[in-house]
């Protein structure tokens, strides 16, 4: 009797670790950030003018018919209840003969914090706008 209750609190145990493993994975600052700048680039504003710096980046590469950016992120300040991630935007074309034709960057700071378990955009700053790489 008593194995089986062992058995039973062991494996209660391990998949009460493997759902908060999995959930704060989930709840990281990275997919956080990821998921916001996925809901911006779906909302458009018809003007072309927004205070969003998603949304302003989203409307360069609307406006000048680039395709999709590649996003990067770099952790430059972590402490257990706060992050500070940049977002690095880079999108890359190519001229008819397969050979780089020009570089369209930007980047974001997003400042986060959490309470116990869940991640919370606070703010979106511009460092650099996006723009023709010289």
């Amino acid at each position: 009797m008593l194995t089986r209750k062992a058995a039973i609190i062991t494996i209660a145990v391990v998949m009460a670790i493997v759902f908060i493993v999995i959930y704060t994975m989930a709840n990281s600052p990275n997919r956080v950030i990821q998921k916001y700048i996925s809901e911006q680039s779906t909302t458009v504003n018809p003007s072309g003018s927004s205070t969003n710096p998603v949304a302003q980046f989203n409307q360069y590469v609307t406006d000048h018919q680039l395709p999709t950016p590649t996003v990067t992120f770099n952790t430059i300040k972590k402490t257990f209840f706060s992050r500070e991630v940049l977002a690095s935007f880079a999108v890359f074309t190519y001229a008819d003969d397969g050979q780089l034709k020009n570089i369209h960057s930007g980047m974001l700071s997003f400042s986060l914090t959490r309470d116990l378990l869940r991640w919370q955009i606070n703010s979106v700053d511009i460092i650099n706008d996006m723009q023709l790489a010289q």
